[in-house]
């Protein structure tokens, strides 16, 4: 499946997941925008009108939602229609927030390293950990990254990461190179993540493409295809 996109403004915001870390920011905007980061981890995501997972026992539930770390103000924009909707790149929104933290986010880990004959390989930044917010550190267990016949896919694996409340375990990142076919994927812990589907907004774009998330109860993942 591929869509077309020409938003010119929104192609800005989204450069880096189509160059793999390509986009440069300065160091002063990445420090500004990891710090944010930093807060947002540590305070309450925003209460929406969507069922909370349920726990069995009310002590279990304390000490489980304390421990864990909500990832909605990083990534908040699988929400608000894959980041295609006019709030995620209007400059000052909350959503354009969210949007920029990602793309820090992705700049942190994710580089190429060249050959002389013009290819190149995709690595993890060996120091990306050191430039993450201590409470998000924790909240990842490893980043990996393979590339096969499809193309080349990131790994995030989480610890005690949540999306409103509902359990993690991975962010996808992937692109097919010398193409313009991309997505990004979370995977939940539990198939009542479901619930979180009547949040999620959907737009059309310039070419009257409907742009959002795509649910997938199978595999227990939300994804959102970015390319053109």
């Amino acid at each position: 499946m591929k869509t077309i996109l020409k938003t010119s403004g929104h192609a800005v915001t989204l450069a880096v997941v189509f160059t793999a870390g390509a986009l440069l920011t300065g160091c002063s905007e990445m420090s500004a925008v990891m710090n944010d980061l930093q807060s947002m981890t540590t305070s309450n995501p925003t209460k929406q009108s969507v069922a909370q997972p349920t726990n069995k026992t009310v002590v279990s539930a304390q000490t489980t939602v304390s421990s864990k770390t909500d990832l909605v103000g990083l990534v908040g924009w699988f929400e608000n229609s894959c980041g295609f909707d006019q709030a995620s790149y209007t400059e000052g929104t909350k959503e354009n927030q969210v949007q920029k933290r990602f793309n820090a986010f992705q700049e942190s880990f994710m580089a190429k390293q060249y050959k002389p004959n013009g290819s190149y390989t995709a690595y993890v930044k060996p120091d990306y950990r050191s430039k993450l917010p201590a409470n998000y550190r924790e909240a990842i267990k490893n980043i990996s990254v393979v590339e096969d016949d499809e193309g080349v896919h990131y790994y995030v694996d989480f610890n005690n990461a949540t999306y409103r409340g509902y359990g993690l375990s991975r962010l996808e990142l992937f692109y097919q190179p010398e193409s313009d076919y991309v997505y990004n994927a979370l995977y939940f812990k539990n198939d009542n993540f479901l619930k979180l589907q009547p949040i999620f907004k959907t737009t059309r774009d310039d070419v009257d493409e409907l742009r959002g998330g795509n649910f997938n109860a199978k595999n227990r993942s939300v994804m959102c295809y970015l390319g053109l």
